[in-house]
């Protein structure tokens, strides 16, 4: 065979497997004289695994189809076991001269690796699949066929055969595809069972191939392979004509799924199975009606798991462990947890919002491991949301209860609001369930306390446990916040509850004064995260008498941490990682009481060798505000600034560095103890990475176990300390390695010239097309973010047009440089052959010889060192604004 030839049919070979794939293929590809990808018609999939005793009425339906035979091909495959199922084909293949069967064997059974297979050889344009015991009625491929579509999917009907031969045409599915003929409703909704049922389908091939049945999966494996089908591709879906009745008869047995004997195995682990892989679909920027279809399919699989839990409440734990630790994104766990509910949470901010207060209240309840209902607010306007941080929680939820009231931390009418929505919500929760066996407040957010009060006042035979995060009624600053409570009713009432209660009036209409005084009478539990915090805090109260009460009911109780597995929720491939350097890692924000001057200050304090050999990753909200400070700084290139990461992504990043610092805020100057403990603190204990802490002196940080290094605050020379015992820590033992090149020993003239002949500017650089694959791939992700995106966008242009000047300015430079050197070498070889022969250089005297070898040494090490420059620029560049616009674009993925 030619060459030209055997090319060629590579090329369609190449071509019609793009195309199966589903990839878009350029026109001048594609010639009009071509064969087309499939043949017309349509392919019948019948996989089959000891069917010797039911195939036979499936083939004989196939033999007496109306359409034309030679428009449908039957692929059949024989898995597994054998028997006497390929003599039976072969027989009614002769009786009823069918032709157009084709059948496969293998040895490993499986319906889905049959189906993989049969998808595999498909060759018409449309498959439809056929179980062996199943049966088409005489007109279904022919009715099918009028209808079909390249993006269209045909239904038909469905009939039921049971075991006594009965035939039932009503049945639940049959019903769907009957009122989906009148509905108006979107087909994922109206269409919902049906369409991930292997039976009474058409689909074009070129979607088919696309996927495949997974086979990992034991059942179910119909149901995620045309959800995954049908969510991925938009196509149009229509119904046979239902006055024709093209009917596929579909065989019940004693061992289909429906009538399944029950176990663990099949209702738990076998259903978890299927949610995981459902769980992957939803993806962010889903359109409604596909997110409801794949939870459609999600909640039909969990109603085995709920069938089995009936029966089996005192595997509850089990059942939950199957799940959880699958983390689905989505799971509706108020199915099982409907009758175990202990406790009401009231936290305003809550997951899904991203917010240090939310995550800490997740944390306190997988800390309890209660099942709660929980009230907490819509904080769009305030905060972003990130869905992932349900998985903290969603398995210890039975009601979550948000609450559309308008955001803040100080508006009283906002707070308001909020209560009295709160409140109606929770009488309802009651009146369903019962009064909850204890409430559970936690403020930084004052709305939390004051529903929660609400709740108790009304439900008094309810445990009020109340939280403080941080001192409310003074700022950081120790000033008084100056709000009220401005509902004069209302405050006359707490007034009036405190009075009958026993307690003094505080006298003062302030907002945070009531949100103190409210928990520290009437909550039976009050839970403060540190010993100086309710130090300062009682010291600072201005009511004496009912501080020995406080007492009584004080439990000191740091942030919690939560297990390990959380840490690896999310794998984050962070690039910018040194094995050649310490890695310090910072992540928050900074600001007057809080900076990062310790790190700055005491790396200049550390050893020379130590600065060398340490970097600093900042990750924080403000990245801007940090470069712009460090530019010129000599520590600039040693501190990679970062932007904010999601939480998960924090956790996972904790684990990944040498060392994790955290710092206290200052308040020497304007408080008598320091009340504040990080909640950053207890995230890093959970991580296994050494721990740095920055401590004010006589501050709980200070005294905190789990720490590897402590320093104080405004002490370089003490921080410079502990760079040089991390460096001394991780490269003890080792050969340390020179962090400077050595001099390289410069070529020869000739050398050089060859050399210089052959180089090409740095691969290395800032590719375009890298640029251009995270152009495309931040319009997918960035969404809504069109204005980050558009600055990424012209910032990936510049940095596209500085590669191309800096690289055409190099190539210049190589090129003149190469010509100087052989028109130096040029003339250096004239000159000796006229001394040789004695003969005078005419028009050139030596002395204009000797100056023009020095001009042209000079002008070779001037564009030497221009090189130099060069290759320090483009070294910066892909060093600098490469990895920041990697950073950015993974951020904005991430936040989509």
């Amino acid at each position: 065979m030619l060459k030209v030839e055997i090319l060629k049919r590579l090329e369609k070979v190449r071509l019609t497997r793009a195309k199966k794939m589903g990839y878009d293929i350029e026109e001048e590809h594609v010639r009009k004289n071509e064969k087309p990808l499939y043949d017309k018609g349509i392919s019948v999939i019948i996989p089959t695994y000891k069917g010797e005793n039911v195939i036979r009425k499936c083939l004989i339906s196939l033999a007496d189809q109306t359409i034309d035979h030679s428009l449908f091909e039957v692929i059949i495959v024989i898995n597994g076991e054998k028997d006497k199922t390929e003599e039976m084909i072969g027989q009614i293949a002769l009786e009823r001269n069918m032709s157009n069967i084709r059948v496969v064997t293998m040895d490993e059974a499986g319906a889905s690796i049959a189906r993989n297979k049969g998808i595999s050889l498909a060759a018409r344009e449309y498959v439809t699949f056929l179980d062996d015991d199943d049966y088409f009625s005489a007109n279904f491929l022919e009715e099918m066929y009028k209808q079909a579509k390249p993006d269209t999917a045909v239904i038909s009907q469905i009939y039921n055969v049971e075991p006594d031969g009965n035939i039932q045409s009503s049945n639940p599915i049959n019903r769907q595809i009957l009122k989906s003929v009148i509905s108006k409703q979107s087909p994922y909704m109206k269409l919902h069972t049906v369409l991930t049922i292997n039976a009474c389908k058409l689909i074009p091939t070129l979607y088919v191939q696309k996927y495949k049945f997974d086979e990992s999966l034991k059942s179910g494996e119909d149901v995620v392979f045309f959800t995954e089908l049908f969510v991925k591709n938009d196509l149009n879906f229509a119904v046979a004509s239902l006055t024709k009745k093209a009917v596929y008869y579909r065989t019940l047995r004693e061992n289909s799924i429906s009538r399944q004997a029950m176990t663990f195995n099949f209702n738990v682990e076998q259903r978890a199975d299927c949610i995981e892989k459902m769980n992957e679909l939803l993806v962010p920027d889903l359109p409604f009606e596909k997110r409801d279809f794949i939870e459609r399919k999600i909640n039909a699989q969990v109603s085995f798991i709920v069938k089995y839990y009936e029966e089996h409440k005192d595997e509850y734990d089990r059942i939950m462990k199957e799940i959880s630790s699958r983390r689905p994104t989505y799971f509706p766990y108020h199915l099982l947890n409907k009758d175990r509910v202990e406790q009401l949470v009231v936290s305003y901010c809550f997951p899904p919002y991203n917010d240090t207060a939310g995550n800490v209240m997740a944390k306190r309840m997988r800390q309890a491991g209660k099942v709660s209902d929980v009230i907490y607010n819509t904080m769009d306007k305030v905060r972003t949301k990130n869905a992932s941080l349900n998985q903290m929680v969603d398995d210890l939820i039975h009601t979550r209860l948000p609450i559309n009231s308008p955001s803040s931390f100080s508006h009283w009418a906002h707070i308001k609001t909020f209560v009295d929505m709160g409140m109606k919500g929770a009488n309802e929760l009651v009146e369903k369930n019962g009064v909850h066996k204890q409430v559970f407040s936690r403020a930084m957010w004052a709305a939390s306390h004051f529903l929660a009060y609400e709740y108790k006042k009304k439900y008094p035979q309810t445990k009020w446990i109340a939280e403080f995060s941080d001192p409310l009624i003074y700022d950081i600053e120790a000033k008084k916040r100056l709000v009220d409570i401005t509902d004069q009713g209302y405050l006359k009432q707490l007034e009036a509850d405190v009075k009958k209660a026993g307690y003094p009036s505080p006298n003062d209409a302030s907002l945070f004064v009531w949100c103190e005084y409210l928990p520290y009478i009437f909550a039976d539990e009050l839970i403060f995260t540190n010993k100086n915090q309710y130090q300062y805090m009682m010291d600072m109260f201005p009511i004496e008498e009912i501080k020995p009460i406080i007492k009584q009911k004080v439990v000191i109780e740091p942030h919690p941490t939560l297990p390990e597995s959380y840490y690896h929720m999310e794998e984050f491939n962070y690039p910018l990682l040194s094995e050649d350097h310490v890695n310090v890692a910072y992540f928050g924000n900074f600001y007057s009481k809080r900076n990062l001057n310790d790190l700055f200050s005491g790396l200049k304090e550390a050893h020379e060798d130590t600065q060398r050999k340490v970097l600093i990753h900042v990750f924080t909200a403000k990245p801007t505000e940090l470069e712009d400070q460090l530019k010129n700084d000599p520590l600039e290139d040693s501190i990679i600034v970062n932007g904010f990461v999601d939480f998960y992504t924090f956790l996972n990043l904790c684990t990944k560095f040498d060392c994790l610092v955290v710092n206290d805020s200052t308040t020497k100057d304007n408080k008598p103890i320091n009340p504040y403990l990080p909640s950053k603190l207890s995230d890093y204990k959970g991580s296994g990475t050494d721990i740095w802490g920055v401590y004010e002196e006589g501050s709980i940080l200070g005294q905190s176990e789990g720490i590897t290094y402590l320093s104080p605050l405004n002490d370089a020379r003490a921080a410079g300390t502990v760079f040089d015992k991390m460096v001394a820590k991780k490269f003890s033992g080792k050969k340390a390695r020179k962090l400077e090149k050595a001099p390289i020993a410069p070529a020869k003239p000739a050398e050089r010239s060859a050399g210089l002949a052959k180089t090409a500017a740095p691969d290395t650089v800032f590719e375009k097309s890298w640029v251009k694959k995270q152009e495309t791939e931040l319009q997918h992700t960035a969404g809504t973010d069109q204005e980050e995106l558009e600055r990424l966008s012209r910032l990936a242009d510049r940095l596209i047009q500085d590669k191309k000047e800096m690289e055409q300015e190099f190539k210049t430079i190589l090129t003149a440089i190469a010509d100087d050197v052989e028109s130096r070498e040029n003339l250096g070889e004239l000159i000796s052959k006229q001394e040789a022969a004695g003969l005078k250089t005419s028009g050139i005297s030596p002395e204009m010889i000797s100056a023009g070898q020095e001009q042209q040494k000079k002008l070779l090490e001037e564009k030497e060192r221009t090189i130099s420059e060069l290759q320090t620029k483009l070294t910066k560049l892909q060093n600098s604004k490469l990895g920041k616009l990697q950073l950015k674009y993974w951020g904005l993925k991430r936040r989509k």
